[in-house]
């Protein structure tokens, strides 16, 4: 959320001076009532651009670009005619928590979500299609109607520029921001800590989640800390600004979600993490540190980073290589991520042959390692081939991989891979490099002229010093089988216990109540992805296929 608010706050400037309006970012469901007037915006994160609801189309609603926003507020002209396209439409909200409606006055008619497609409309009457729940999401708050329909869950299309309903399982994921008429409210401290604290750790990457705060004050947001020398807690009115740079011992992140993750932690340390609540922002913050706030420490191992690459500025130094077809890998980037990607598709609406290369330089450097851990970030969407990972050591760099002098090792089978849908799968193997001279691994994509998988690589990296494991064993108190998952999982508890599961953003997706031992889970109505089960503040990754 914060890295959200520091860039909206450079943009939303020139807009009309006639009949101004000040909207105050709302960040707690809390925070409205019936009555107030608001406006929906969707965030860009790629192009760091903020846009606001605007008018009705046949069946979304339009965008359009704002550039003001200053200290979480804005000033705009509310559209005063349905005609309008160059204005941003106003709503009033009415109902109540977990039943809220928007009524646009100018079409005389509440939002709602009909189904069949991906539409968002304003129909006169009002139903439970009508009707919409709110809740955090990692950045924004998520708006999902009680009608049932498939295509539930209101969200901004930075594609299109237009405002719809999608599946929750959809890749359009930009989540929507509520913008309240009036002044902002000055709240006092949160009631009450985050319960179920806990921590991950994936070589060097820590992942937190929690339950949020209930009480009668709820929060506006969290502030997590991490240190390896002890937590200074925050202070109110000095707004803790995000640092996710580990190689002083430091990190910090804001959100309105419930998980964060810091990557690049420090090796063989103890890093010590706290999570306090706050309200309001600017010089009005104010923090729970009160009493005793709740921390997770966190051991690092004894790792090296020797080779890596986020695909932020190309393919280079990765080699693509092409032996057949007219597609070749390129890269792109979609919530945030850069990555890798390559696909046999064309916009001409066809599948093509072809056989594609993405090949490391080489990773020794002349140093011996006894061992070396390969680990990144893979999606696909669509049937097709799988992708292949292989390794060589007597590879040139530069030539046709396929020539017979050059030998290539499957490894594809030691990996975790992408359940589909786009959904992201973070994995990685312990490769012996016992007496080699020299290393590369690389990706090879095939498809035919009757299916092709769009494939994604991201967050390439290699350490020495890992070993890596089965993470669902070493990780977890609790045994969680099968995993990977089609309609069941199995959960052994010691006790009564809560199971929660959350999705890679952190937003709770179900929540069972288990007793002690064995107990059947079904998540058949998951989507398909990666999750976070969490009992008695125990974390472990489980995929959905």
């Amino acid at each position: 959320m914060k890295k959200t608010l520091l860039f909206l706050a450079l943009v939303l400037m020139g807009l009309s001076m006639v009949a101004q309006t000040s909207y105050t970012l709302v960040a707690s469901e809390s925070e409205l009532s019936a009555g107030d007037k608001v406006v929906l915006v969707g965030v860009n994160m790629d192009e760091e651009t903020a846009w606001v609801m605007s008018y009705q189309k046949s069946n979304n609603r339009h965008a359009i670009q704002v550039t003001d926003i200053e200290e979480e507020s804005i000033v705009l002209v509310p559209a005063s005619s349905a005609s309008s396209q160059t204005e941003a439409f106003e709503l009033t909200v009415g109902g109540q928590a977990g039943a809220w409606t928007f009524f646009d006055e100018l079409n005389n008619g509440y939002l709602y979500a009909p189904g069949g497609g991906n539409y968002l409309r304003t129909q006169g009457t009002l139903d439970d299609k009508g009707k919409w729940s709110i809740s955090v999401g990692e950045d924004g708050f998520v708006l999902t109607s009680n009608g049932g329909v498939e295509q539930n869950i209101m969200r901004y299309n930075v594609s299109s520029t237009l405002f719809g309903c999608y599946k929750a399982s959809s890749t359009v994921n930009g989540e929507i921001f509520i913008f309240k008429a009036g002044g902002s409210v000055i709240s006092p401290e949160p009631s009450n800590y985050p319960t179920n604290f806990a921590g991950t750790l994936d070589i060097t990457k820590a992942t937190l989640t929690w339950t949020a705060s209930t009480g009668e004050q709820l929060p506006r947001g969290y502030v997590v800390l991490g240190s390896t020398e002890g937590i200074v807690p925050p202070v109110d009115g000095t707004p803790v600004d995000n640092d996710t740079d580990a190689s002083d011992g430091y990190v910090a992140l804001n959100t309105m979600g419930t998980m964060v993750a810091f990557d690049q932690l420090t090796p063989n340390s103890t890093w010590q993490f706290a999570i306090f609540p706050f309200t309001n922002s600017g010089e009005n913050i104010n923090y729970k540190t009160d009493g005793v706030y709740p921390t997770v420490n966190i051991e690092t191992q004894n790792v090296t980073c020797i080779f890596a690459s986020n695909f932020a500025e190309g393919l280079d130094p990765f080699t693509a290589v092409n032996i057949e077809g007219t597609q070749e890998w390129m890269t792109s980037v979609y919530d945030g991520i850069p990555f890798a990607k390559m696909s046999g598709y064309s916009s001409t609406k066809a599948y093509y042959d072809n056989e594609d290369w993405l090949i490391t330089p080489e990773l020794l450097n002349s140093n011996t390692y006894a061992s070396l851990t390969i680990a990144f970030m893979n999606a696909y969407k669509f049937d097709g081939d799988a992708l292949q990972c292989y390794y060589s050591t007597n590879y040139d760099g530069m030539s046709d991989p396929t020539e017979s002098t050059f030998t290539w090792v499957n490894i594809t089978n030691n990996f975790e891979w992408s359940a589909g849908e786009y959904a992201w799968a973070n994995t990685n193997y312990t490769l012996n490099t016992t007496g080699m001279a020299a290393l590369y691994v690389a990706f090879k994509y095939t498809s035919t002229t009757t299916a092709a998988s769009t494939w994604e690589i991201a967050d390439f990296k290699v350490y020495e010093g890992y070993d890596a494991v089965n993470e669902y064993e070493a990780a977890s108190s609790f045994n969680l089988y099968p995993n990977p998952a089609n309609d069941v999982v199995r959960i052994n508890a010691e006790g009564n216990a809560v199971v929660d599961i959350m999705d890679m953003a952190g937003r709770m997706v179900m929540s069972v109540n288990v007793a002690e031992g064995e107990n059947t889970i079904n998540v058949s109505d998951l989507a398909t992805g990666v999750y976070f089960v969490r009992m008695n503040s125990t974390v472990v990754k489980f995929v959905k296929r």
